[in-house]
């Protein structure tokens, strides 16, 4: 029994310290803390806070830690992360990764903003990150509508981004009720 309790006691704690020590996801729904970000990590200083982003993911200063955070609205970065998508909606292009949607203020100089209207005018149940697909299944139908092409399947309707590294991917943009 005795052996049960410390092997109990032991696995906990190794929880604890890799949950601490994890990088997650800003967008899973967990408050992750962790002692330092990655390293490489960036600063950005947005309303007297001291953030740090690497690869997407944004650390907010929490006591002598760090707590992996959405960014906030108006926070400016040097680089966007790896793997982003580029959408552009009445000719403004946005740069999209991870459910943050950015608009390039100044080379270099990229600012988090809020969903363009448009795309949440069109996309049921925003954010577009349960959204898009990285590549179309058989049978999908090629629609084209005022002069531009979209990707139907089923009730959907998706339109084909590649990203600057020239990945492809389809961003849902509307669905038929």
């Amino acid at each position: 029994m005795k052996n049960v309790k410390i092997t109990m006691l032991l696995m906990m704690a190794a929880f604890l310290y890799s949950a601490a020590n994890s990088i997650a996801s800003p967008h899973d729904g967990r408050a992750v803390v962790v002692r330092t970000p990655p390293r490489g990590a960036r600063v950005s200083i947005h309303a007297g806070v001291s953030f740090r982003y690497y690869n997407g993911v944004y650390y907010r200063p929490y006591g002598t830690r760090f707590i992996v955070t959405r960014p906030p609205v108006g926070i400016r970065i040097s680089i966007l992360p790896p793997g982003y998508t580029t959408v552009v909606w009445g000719g403004i292009p946005y740069f999209y990764y991870g459910g943050v949607y950015y608009v390039q203020r100044q080379p270099q100089v990229y600012e988090v903003i809020e969903a363009p209207r448009e795309v949440v005018q069109l996309v049921p149940n925003h954010p577009a990150s349960t959204a898009s697909i990285g590549s179309l299944p058989p049978g999908t139908e090629t629609v084209e509508i005022s002069g531009k092409r979209y990707y139907r399947i089923n009730d959907t309707y998706y339109e084909k981004t590649v990203s600057e590294n020239g990945q492809e991917s389809y961003i849902q943009v509307g669905k038929k009720n």
